[in-house]
């Protein structure tokens, strides 16, 4: 590379939201010096790509309302130290209406392979890195930065800078609905964090799908096919579902939940609590429950660790099925015979999984969000978003097959998700199509207590993990098919 960083920017504004750009820099303008025919961020980056002068392509958000002026000189010293960066990104600075300011440290890059990550207003993609994934992909223009993400992941390094080189205007309130969405689902960084991507609009949904597919069919990691396996079976065990939940200092809730549990239409169950130490009395509470129903079993543990009380509570399972209840959440009265009733009739199925609803710290449902489906579900797309619905049911010979849920990895987030990609990967995960299950969101919900990086970070590494099995199970498929021919 050579010492003078020529750059090409690309402005998604009709004009160039500043006086002029830095020395070394040129201005690609729709019907400028860029075709007027341009209308979506796809096409306009392919055609910046094949004009441009510059090795690197800075693309400007439509947002943007300040670039430090020593942007250049900051990327040019990034792109000398990272020579396989392929996307460069920086903090930035959100402007209220005030004048106030506050800078936003986004993530050095994890390997996250969703599109629901924070990435700031300005991007830096190096040109000849883009040639090399093919472009972007101009028949799915709403998932273009997402093809962008995913394609420079591919090609190369996406590359953090730790300094804000941007400013934004801050955005104007929500509406009492989307504040409403944020509160109960305490989505993730960015614009589409979290379970944001259960209110797309269904074109955005279809074509973010498309783009990740078609990542997986690049990388190997595409799964063909039903899975025709079935898991081992223990016909006459009793009781024929477990229901675990592991508990720490949830008093004011665990009463709940065991209730529920105790409303059931099916009757042969156990309910194994695994108090974490909880210093609350929630361990009184669940103590007077058992002593007046046998079927209730408290498990004390010392160490709060979710993984680890998820496991315990295993070892002490005597049932056929496992049916995972959260400690402030509730199952309906039909949950289990419904549950169970689809595993018993679908003999592939190595975990079942209902709808949901959410409620309130009350317990009072909150029907405007609707039953919560998840019907983007599938075994590749469950790599792309972040679970696949609740109340799960597994069958529990193949937890013990997959070694439970990962202590080491996983210990306090990210244990089932990573197993339901384990799963999904050898058996079919089944969908109940009921509700079956109640979500509480309140304000010491665990989900919104939990640091966003290691949300991120423990997720990533599940997906990532995943990719590598994936690899290796197409890989041995194609061995098969080699020696059969």
């Amino acid at each position: 590379m050579s010492d003078s960083v020529f750059l090409s920017f690309l402005s998604l504004r009709r004009d160039f939201p500043f006086d002029k750009p830095p020395s070394d820099g040129e201005v690609l303008i729709h019907g400028q010096n860029l075709p007027a025919d341009l209308h979506n961020l796809a096409d306009s980056i392919n055609a910046a790509a094949r004009t441009a002068k510059g090795e690197f392509l800075v693309v400007l958000s439509p947002d943007l309302v300040w670039l430090a002026p020593d942007f250049s000189e900051q990327l040019h010293a990034q792109a000398k130290a990272n020579p396989e960066g392929a996307l460069f990104y920086s903090d930035y600075i959100v402007r209220d209406s005030d004048g106030s300011e506050s800078v936003f440290h986004v993530f050095d890059d994890t390997g996250d392979i969703t599109e629901r990550e924070d990435w700031g207003p300005v991007w830096t993609v190096r040109i000849n890195g883009l040639h090399r994934a093919g472009g972007l992909d101009e028949q799915n223009p709403l998932a273009a930065f997402y093809d962008l993400l995913l394609k420079t992941q591919e090609v190369g390094q996406r590359v953090h800078i730790p300094k804000p080189l941007a400013a934004v205007a801050a955005p104007s309130q929500d509406s009492n609905d989307e504040a409403l969405k944020a509160r109960l689902f305490f989505p993730g960084r960015g614009k589409l964090g979290g379970f944001s991507y259960l209110f797309m609009d269904p074109e955005q949904e279809r074509q973010t799908e498309t783009v990740f597919y078609a990542a997986l069919k690049r990388r190997n990691a595409w799964l063909e096919g039903e899975r025709t396996a079935e898991p081992l079976s223990t016909p006459k065990a009793s009781p024929l579902v477990s229901i675990i939940t592991p508990v720490y200092n949830r008093a004011s809730f665990i009463g709940d939940a065991i209730a529920s549990v105790l409303r059931n239409s099916l009757a042969d169950w156990e309910h194994i609590v695994v108090d974490n130490s909880s210093t609350d009395g929630t361990g009184e509470v669940v103590r007077k429950l058992a002593a007046s129903d046998s079927r209730i079993k408290l498990v004390e543990n010392d160490r709060n660790i979710i993984a680890l009380s998820l496991n315990l509570a295993l070892r002490h399972a005597r049932g056929k099925y496992i049916s995972q209840l959260d400690s402030d959440d509730e199952c309906l009265p039909h949950t289990l015979q419904s549950m169970a009733d689809a595993l018993e009739t679908h003999p592939t199925w190595a975990l079942a999984i209902s709808y949901y609803e959410l409620m309130d710290e009350a317990g009072r449902s909150l029907p405007e969000f609707g039953v919560i489906k998840h019907l983007e579900y599938n075994r590749n797309n469950i790599l792309r978003v972040d679970g696949a619905g609740a109340v799960r049911c597994w069958h529990r010979s193949v937890i013990e097959e997959m070694g439970g849920f990962n202590e080491k990895d996983f210990p306090n987030y990210g244990e089932d998700y990573d197993l339901v990609l384990k799963v999904s990967e050898r058996y079919e995960v089944g969908r109940v199509h009921e509700v079956c299950y109640r979500y509480r969101r309140h304000e010491g919900n665990t989900d919104m207590l939990r640091d966003p990086l290691t949300k991120l970070r423990n997720k990533t590494l599940a997906r990532q993990s995943a990719l590598k099995r994936r690899r290796k199970l197409n890989e041995e498929l194609a061995e098969c098919r080699s020696a059969d021919n």
